[in-house]
């Protein structure tokens, strides 16, 4: 385990909740909360569901978004500084990894309606840029170190992890606060219904009447530090990112570069394929990705495929908040003693004759593998060791 950063600290806010083990019960119990939020199609009122914050009122979306916004980062960030027990001097050379899809589009969207009310005719408007995020919360926290922000879709800070770890494991930096983070926006949600991927009929990644994701909200924080070859804990200890060209909205069926990005993350890790006890899917609950997702897994462990499961029908598809998201309530699972279920899995697909976990299955120790995909062809791989 060659590229080694453990967790030092993490918070989480999702549909579950914000108190971790709350969330994890909530998971445990196999209870998501699905909001129901209005969509209007040419001129045609429906519904489509979402999985929002708890502290959201699903009435007030538009309601003081920039408060709400920076209210969530904040809070959520300053419970994973006091999880990791940072010192003020630790904060002053912190590097700030943020990945996100729609980063500050709530905001913007939000700014640009306030516009519409007071003119017919409003003039261009331009977002603030990729950094601001970054900054707001190094300003916030008197952090001085360096800041990236990451966006490539569903995997925006999955690859903020994988590179915040890399450069820990390079000595380029002492430690990393690797934020996930999206909100609703409308771009975003219309921007799902217009390509037919928002299921209707619940989420059932993998089942054979799959028919599409369920969008939820996320925000992430977790602190890394080198390895120190402790007992206990969770590691993230290699991983991979590669781009498909097959296409700009999913990846080639056959699951080809799935599977090679599965496999680059094993050998950066220096793991076996054999040694991986279970695997976090990406599960989309879309036709083509869990079908490219389960064939990629098929080609890297043939008959020996280990336990998967997916997350997303508990806390939605939280798009590029999901590298952090996903592995902040799997690894906090995993170390209250059980690998969380997927919900609506009851029928296989013929196709793929793949079952995920369907109820918590008693687990605290292993290495695991946690697969995200995105638009765009990008394809991220992280190996995690739980250490109880």
């Amino acid at each position: 385990m060659r590229n080694a950063a453990m967790i030092k600290g993490r918070a989480i806010a999702c549909a579950l909740g914000e108190d971790l083990d709350a969330v994890v019960r909530g998971a445990r119990e196999m209870r998501p909360r699905i909001a129901e939020l209005p969509l209007s199609l040419a001129g045609l009122e429906e519904v489509r569901p979402y999985y929002l914050l708890s502290r959201r009122d699903p009435g007030s979306l538009s309601a003081a978004p920039e408060t709400f916004f920076y209210e969530v980062l904040f809070d959520t960030v300053a419970r994973a500084l006091a999880d990791a027990s940072l010192r003020a001097a630790d904060l002053r050379d912190l590097a700030i990894f943020f990945g996100s899809t729609a980063i500050d589009i709530p905001v913007y969207e939000h700014a640009y309606e306030e516009t519409l009310r007071e003119t017919s005719r409003p003039a261009a408007m331009v977002s603030s840029g990729y950094g601001r995020i970054a900054d707001e919360v190094a300003g916030r926290f008197g952090i001085r170190g360096p800041a990236y922000t990451f966006t490539t879709a569903c995997t925006s800070s999955a690859n903020a992890l994988l590179y915040a770890a890399a450069m820990i494991a390079a000595g380029r930096i002492p430690r990393a606060l690797v934020i996930g983070y999206d909100l609703f926006s409308h771009l975003g949600f219309y921007g799902f219904e217009a390509l037919r991927l928002i299921a209707t009929d619940g989420y059932r990644p993998f089942d054979r009447r799959r028919s599409g994701i369920i969008m939820g909200e996320g925000c992430g924080a977790v602190v890394l530090e080198a390895d120190d070859g402790g007992d206990a804990g969770a590691v993230l200890c290699g991983g991979a990112n590669r781009v498909d060209a097959y296409n700009v909205t999913t990846h080639a069926l056959e699951g080809g570069a799935i599977a090679q990005v599965m496999r680059d993350a094993l050998a950066d890790a220096g793991v076996d394929a054999g040694a991986v006890t279970a695997i976090k899917a990406h599960g989309t609950g879309s036709e083509n990705n869990d079908r490219m997702e389960g064939n990629g897994m098929v080609r890297v462990f043939g008959d020996a495929l280990p336990p998967f499961t997916v997350l997303k029908p508990l806390i939605g598809h939280t798009v590029g908040a999901s590298g952090v998201v996903e592995l902040i309530l799997f690894t906090a699972c995993l170390q209250r003693g059980f690998c969380p279920p997927t919900l609506g899995f009851e029928e296989a697909d013929e196709a793929l004759m793949l079952r995920p976990v369907t109820e918590p299955r008693p687990l605290s120790r292993g290495i695991f593998l946690l697969n995200y995909f995105g638009f765009g062809g990008n394809c991220t791989a992280l190996v995690v060791a739980v250490r109880g």
